[in-house]
This record gives structure tokens, C-alpha cells and sequence, in this order.
């Protein structure tokens, strides 16, 4: 049996602009009413209304949209745009909203002299469904791995696509014209709604080619804002940055960044990255389910990069050859000499 969900709770404390933000849907606000561009149909006047309080007979976190003519809860409006159950888009909304899918539980007062009950079910942390961690630190993409089971229904296909500017200066510094239009990484728009607003967003797709998230980089030198943004629920431990584009190739290089993916990419090098500097055994198994065969793990040059390479070496050689392609000290797949990266892959 699955966790208790209390449906009235989630629509009465779901957070609905942070439920547009997180699907990339630009809106506007006027009081306690939210209009967009309705997702559910070919809009092209905001035909999507939102009351986020209740308003003579319309219910609070509700929605309609005029055109369509579609209409519920916050609840019906996830499980709609997600393309899951009532079940899940209450569990999408709790998620992003942070309300619980039920009220938190009050302690109650302990009776004299009663025994402390054991608690039943309860496992380690460390139990079957943990993967190897490679050293403290994620600085690439701030994301703490998660576990991953075989039951786990990975990441669903977005609904959507943001508008991103390829051009951006940012973008063109880092990247050349046949590797913008080839990723489709660019800019978002900052005066927009989208959670990803004002951030370099690179498109991130499952093994069949179909996008699942955007990752978003800020641009600025803000320190108050996280240096890597995922959406909220995405489960980054069970896809590999570019590994649709690598299909029937038998050697990869296994990278951390998107941008030492794409740098190699440019040089003609496969690569796929694991977005961080731990590998898992869901990433191995989605790199023996496209034909790999051996993997260069080139994580980066600096001290916290070569400490994860153990790990990740010791669980591609499971089930693959893999060895390890070291780069200079400091340096990392997007900034090294060309001839060193070359070498290195070799």
C-alpha cells in the first residue's frame, strides 16, 4: 500500500505559480486570479484562468480555461500537464509546493510507564538500493545523488519546451554555432515566469531522445543563487547527458559537466556526463543498453574530480572495460588543450 495521501490538503496548500514555474508557463497576476497561455490545448490568447482564493462559487487553487473549456483542482492541472494519475499529480504538487501530501503529525503526549513500541519496516540507509558515492563534493551540479530501484518510474517526458536565446554571449563564449543549434542550450528569458528565468538551461533527454528537464546555470555572480538549478522531482541519477546522441558507438568518454560533453562532442568525441562526479548504477546499465563497450572516465583535474574516480571506475568495470583518462591537474574536458583531450580519449 502506498503513502496516505490527503487530496484535500494538497489542493488547499498546493502552490500554483510555483506549479507553473516548474512546467515553464509563463503567467500573469492580477490580485488572487493567475492568466496564462492554457497548455492543454493550442492557446494563443491566455485563455487559462487561475483563482487562488475563493471567489463567489469558484473554488480556491482552481483553474479554467476558456478555451478548452478544461477545468479542476491544482491536483487535476499536474496530473494533466504530467500525464500521470490523480495520485501522482498530488505528489508532483506537495512536491514543489513543500505542503506534504498530508498534514504533519503532532506528537502525542507518551503515557506513564508506557514501553516504547518498536518501529516496524524500518531499513538502513545504507540498504539494497544505494549506489557508490565518489568523494564530498557536487560543485558542478548541486543535486545530492538519490537512490534508484528497478520499480522506480524514472523521469516522464516534459509537456513542454522552453524559449531560449542560443544566441546569448554567454552561450557563444563557451560553445560554437554547430554545438548551440546541435544541444539547443541558450538562455532563458529573465523577465519571465519560468524557474529557469535568466539562466543558461541545457535540455536534458532520456535514452529515446525525449527531453525530460532543463538544468539551468546562473550566469551571474550572485552568491545567494544556487551555481546548477533542477526541477524539483527530477531524478538526475537515472539519465546521462547526451547519451541519445551516442547510440551504437562502442567507446564513450564519461564525463561530469554538460559543457565537457558538448566540448568533446565538438572535437568528434562521444561523451555522455553523469552531471555530477557520482556515477550509478542505473547510468551504467542505460550505457550497456545503447552498445557500449568500454568507458573512459575523465572526470575533472582537480582534487575532489580524481578522488570520484575510483568509485566510478569500480562500477563500470562490473559489467564493462573501463580505465581512466587523466587530465592535468586543475584542468577538465571544456577547458583543456585540445591535444591533451586527445590524447586522453585515445
Amino acid at each position: 500500500m502506498g503513502k496516505l495521501i490527503k487530496f484535500d490538503h494538497v489542493n488547499t496548500h498546493g502552490d500554483f505559480e510555483k506549479l507553473l514555474s516548474h512546467f515553464g508557463i509563463d503567467y500573469t497576476k492580477k490580485g488572487n486570479q493567475l492568466r496564462a497561455l492554457c497548455p492543454l490545448h493550442e492557446d494563443t490568447n491566455p485563455s487559462l484562468s487561475i483563482a487562488l482564493e475563493a471567489d463567489g462559487d469558484t473554488k480556491p487553487n482552481t483553474f479554467h480555461c476558456f478555451g478548452c473549456h478544461q477545468s479542476g483542482s491544482i491536483i487535476d492541472f499536474a496530473a494533466h500537464l504530467d500525464g500521470g494519475t490523480l495520485r501522482e499529480g498530488a505528489e508532483l504538487v506537495a512536491e514543489i509546493s513543500g505542503c506534504g501530501v498530508a498534514p504533519a503529525k503532532t506528537k502525542s503526549a507518551k503515557k506513564p510507564g508506557g514501553a516504547k513500541q518498536p518501529v516496524k519496516g524500518r531499513t538502513s540507509s545504507k540498504g539494497a538500493n544505494s549506489h557508490p558515492t565518489a568523494g564530498k563534493r557536487d560543485t558542478s551540479h548541486s543535486e545530492a545523488p538519490e537512490s534508484v530501484s528497478d520499480a522506480d518510474p524514472g523521469n516522464k517526458p516534459l509537456r513542454f519546451s522552453l524559449q531560449l536565446d542560443c544566441a546569448h554571449p554567454y552561450v557563444a563564449e563557451r560553445i560554437n554555432a554547430w554545438a548551440r543549434e546541435q544541444f539547443g542550450i541558450g538562455v532563458c528569458d529573465p523577465d519571465g515566469r519560468s524557474m529557469m528565468a535568466g539562466r543558461c538551461c541545457v535540455p536534458i533527454h532520456n535514452a529515446k531522445g525525449e527531453l525530460v528537464a532543463y538544468a539551468g546555470r546562473r550566469i551571474t555572480d550572485d552568491p545567494e543563487a544556487e551555481k546548477w538549478l533542477f526541477p524539483p522531482g527530477f531524478k538526475k541519477m537515472q539519465e546521462l547527458f547526451n547519451l541519445h546522441r551516442v547510440v551504437g558507438v562502442e567507446q564513450v568518454a564519461l564525463v561530469e559537466g554538460f559543457f565537457d560533453a558538448v566540448r568533446l562532442a565538438e572535437l568528434g568525441i562521444p561523451a555522455v556526463a553523469c552531471m555530477g562526479t557520482t556515477a550509478s548504477e542505473a547510468q551504467v546499465a542505460l550505457l550497456q543498453g545503447i552498445g557500449v563497450r568500454r568507458v573512459v572516465v575523465a572526470f575533472d583535474g582537480d582534487e575532489e574530480g580524481q578522488a570520484a574516480v575510483p568509485a566510478a571506475l569500480s562500477l563500470v568495470t562490473r559489467c564493462m572495460f573501463a580505465r581512466h583518462g587523466a587530465l592535468p591537474v586543475g584542468e577538465d574536458p571544456a577547458s583543456a588543450d585540445e591535444m591533451a583531450v586527445r590524447q586522453l580519449i585515445a
